[in-house]
């Protein structure tokens, strides 16, 4: 193959990539919401009567951040001085936010119940999971492979899309 043909290739298979990125985020905002409407938290992903997969809208967990490393570093060395050489020790800093509570957005440390005000929750956006059985994505590719699904068939109005038509 010449360079002229990789480059042609290489520009069509980008084209196709894109508009998979983005065919991808919309049905991923689409399937959020009709999860939504009907209360659900998953679905199964069905191939000739066989699931294959099952995709399912994560809510990931929040998680402790320091606020205020100078007040976090007094607090720790207050209560466990031997863990202070100039600043908590990594292992030391996930123990601990992985121990404060959220209790109404507020941090406590449960052993003591003190409200921890250099450390507040962050949060993560919701985003959409795809987990595929044993097996399902090889059943894709064979579906693929025999002619019983087609990329036109899920790829077509995406590739139109990204063209502009």
């Amino acid at each position: 193959m010449n360079l002229r043909e990789l480059a042609f290739q290489l520009s069509a298979i980008t084209l196709i990539v894109d508009a998979a990125k983005e065919a991808k985020e919309r049905l991923r905002r689409e399937f959020a919401s009709a999860l939504d409407e009907v209360g659900a938290d998953a679905a199964k992903a069905m191939l000739a009567g066989e699931e294959i997969a099952k995709v399912s809208l994560v809510h990931p967990k929040t998680s402790a951040q320091v606020l205020n490393e100078n007040l976090f570093v007094s607090w720790v060395k207050e209560n466990w001085e031997y863990e202070i050489v100039e600043s908590v020790r990594d292992s030391f800093r996930k123990h601990i936010l992985e121990s404060v509570e959220n209790v109404d957005g507020k941090a406590i440390y449960p052993r003591t119940g003190e409200v921890l005000d250099f450390i507040n929750f962050n949060s993560r956006d919701p985003y959409i999971a795809t987990r595929f059985k044993d097996g399902g994505r090889e059943a894709l590719i064979e579906a693929f492979r025999a002619g019983a699904l087609t990329p036109n068939e899920v790829m077509a109005e995406e590739l139109l899309m990204a063209v502009g038509q």
